[in-house]
């Protein structure tokens, strides 16, 4: 068996980021291995083949690093500046850069394999057996899995099994793509496909399906407020209300709405362990999407070409859900009761990410350390990255991805620290398994 300190399954930006925090802050001494068949740095989010798909972040609130906010501003040099959006895939290369470095040192090491299986060893440490039939021993692991793949179980059988259904939206080559075009959703991925098609030459139509036909609101210049919002947490309602009165307190004074919400980010996690349990999943239920909107924009080159394809009249958008599929006809009941027949050659899911796996089962606390079902701390053991979406309000931008790596990191070295002193204790743990 090979024996490590710190294991981290999963090699996209948050594994990386933790990887990189470790080999900053760590002596040479320390043995650490990250998991990833593929090649690290990329994730779902930057290894589009479209160099055409951008970051919905300008630059300048891109880097790796919390300590180092114009880390990668820095490494652009002369190939952008801090309020550009620069391409997905040449931040791919910025991470993947970063976890070059990083596991060059001695005693870092990266494993082309998936896990299968951690759990806990006698030692107090854990077992993580990998997919290929190699055995490690680990005195910490950092779970940092990413986004499962898009949900596809609500869609009609016949669906799955058209021979032009795209289920993972953010790796596929739209070059081969023609004709009709049925796009199961409207937010970011589903303008991420308009912009690809595009610059592919597509000139056939494109139906795009939600539940409300909302797409994402747009990126601008604007002030920033000088105000940090103060929001009433005592109820979903309640926090609406209160954003409300912001917004319009900050109209008044001739601030931009985006303003408020940009203020409000740093907060936002503050504030939500403040809401009661009860009331996040109402929110969840009622307010989230409305939030992700206005949160997460658009840069405004992607909306042009929304624009484009409505202008061209090759855009058509349907607020309702997709019934049923026979013989290559998908069959669209509108929330008004309409019934819409379409005959599409693709149709691409960008309904989002998947259901949640066992290991989103766990929660953390505040340092990220993973909580057994039992709501107890499962020591050894943190989690990091969209996998931990249940007990934060943010985990899947660079800004939280990036706080969340620091944190895991400092908190793994003071464990491992700590645990040279004292006794151990077998963590609380069966097992994970990964498939």
């Amino acid at each position: 068996m090979i024996e490590l300190d710190v294991a981290i399954v999963g090699g996209g930006f948050s594994g990386c980021a933790v990887a990189a925090n470790l080999a900053r802050r760590a002596g040479s001494e320390l043995a650490v291995a990250v998991f990833d068949p593929g090649e690290l740095g990329r994730g779902a989010a930057y290894g589009t083949r479209h160099r055409e798909h951008l970051l919905n972040t300008r630059a300048q609130l891109m880097s790796l690093y919390v300590d180092d906010p114009d880390h990668f501003v820095r490494w652009l040099g002369l190939r952008g500046g801090p309020l550009d959006f620069m391409p997905r895939q040449l931040y791919g290369e910025y991470v993947a850069e970063i976890a070059r470095q990083t596991f060059a040192r001695p005693r870092f090491t990266h494993v082309r394999d998936r896990v299968r299986r951690v759990y806990a060893s006698d030692d107090g440490g854990f077992i993580v057996d990998a997919s290929l039939g190699a055995r490690f021993g680990a005195r910490a692991v950092v779970l940092a899995t990413g986004n499962p793949a898009p949900r596809d179980d609500f869609l009609p059988v016949a669906v799955r099994c058209h021979p032009g259904f795209i289920a993972d939206p953010w790796r596929f080559d739209y070059r081969v793509v023609g004709g009709h075009v049925l796009v199961i959703g409207t937010g970011l991925t589903a303008l991420d496909v308009l912009v690809a098609l595009r610059a592919s030459g597509h000139r056939g139509t494109v139906h795009m399906l939600s539940r409300n036909r909302r797409f994402p609101a747009v990126h601008a210049n604007v002030a920033p407020y000088d105000v940090i919002p103060a929001l009433d947490t005592h109820g979903a309602r309640a926090l609406l209300r209160s954003f409300r009165r912001h917004l319009d307190e900050a109209s008044r004074r001739g601030f931009d709405w985006r303003a408020v919400v940009d203020a409000l980010r740093p907060e936002a996690e503050v504030i939500w362990r403040r809401v009661s349990p009860v009331e996040q999943r109402r929110f969840e239920r009622h307010l989230r999407s409305l939030w992700e909107r206005h949160r997460h924009r658009a840069p405004a080159s992607v909306d042009r070409v929304r624009q484009a394809y409505a202008r061209d009249g090759k855009l058509f958008t349907y607020s309702g859900r997709l019934a049923e599929a026979h013989a290559g006809t998908v069959t669209i009941v509108a929330r008004n009761g309409a019934i819409v027949e379409l005959h599409p050659d693709w149709i691409v899911n960008c309904s989002g990410v998947g259901p949640e796996p066992a290991l989103l089962g766990f929660r953390a606390t505040s340092d990220l350390t993973a909580l057994d079902a039992n709501g107890d701390p499962v020591r050894g053991m943190w989690i990091v990255g969209p996998p931990v979406r249940k007990a934060r309000f943010e985990a899947t931008a660079v800004s939280e991805l990036r706080g969340m790596a620091d944190t895991a990191a400092s908190e793994v070295l003071r464990a491992l620290r700590l645990r040279t002193s004292t006794p151990s204790l077998t963590p609380s743990l069966n097992a994970l398994h990964f498939y």
